[in-house]
């Protein structure tokens, strides 16, 4: 049963994950040849500007970094004068996680979104995924 569980879970993540790129590109596509403030509309008011080869460019960004304590477990067998002691331990593992995101959208002189881009994960990136309308199946 247990076994079952996180198979279950482990397939519910892999989708969501595979849901979160998809609305990223699609989202991300449907704003080119628009006006940038169309991208304001969607995903707010953007972290930095710069200009670049005549060009504006629009960046969204996100980081979120920590760590946090798992328990662990570990079994063994030693042997004393040939006969078998079963011994459990248990401890902690400290694990790290870093869920980042950067939106870039590039706009040309006549105010038009000319191209855009995404680097990140999903831990990153579904707060801005989750922006865009659903992509329909």
């Amino acid at each position: 049963m247990k076994f079952r569980s996180i198979c279950a879970l482990v397939v519910i993540a892999i989708a969501a994950g595979c849901q979160t790129f998809e609305n990223m590109d699609a989202g991300l596509s449907s704003l080119r040849g628009r006006q940038y403030q169309a991208a304001f509309d969607v995903l707010g008011f953007p972290d930095a500007e710069t200009t670049i080869d005549n060009k504006r460019v629009f960046t969204w960004g996100s980081r979120n970094t920590g760590s946090y304590t798992v328990p662990t477990f570990n079994s063994s067998t030693a042997y004393v004068n040939g006969q078998p002691v079963y011994v459990q331990t248990q401890g902690t593992a400290t694990e790290t996680y870093d869920y980042h995101c950067r939106i870039d959208v590039i706009v040309g002189q006549s105010g038009l979104i000319e191209h855009t881009k995404y680097d990140g994960n999903i831990g990153g990136c579904e707060r801005y995924a989750r922006l865009f309308p659903r992509k329909p199946k």
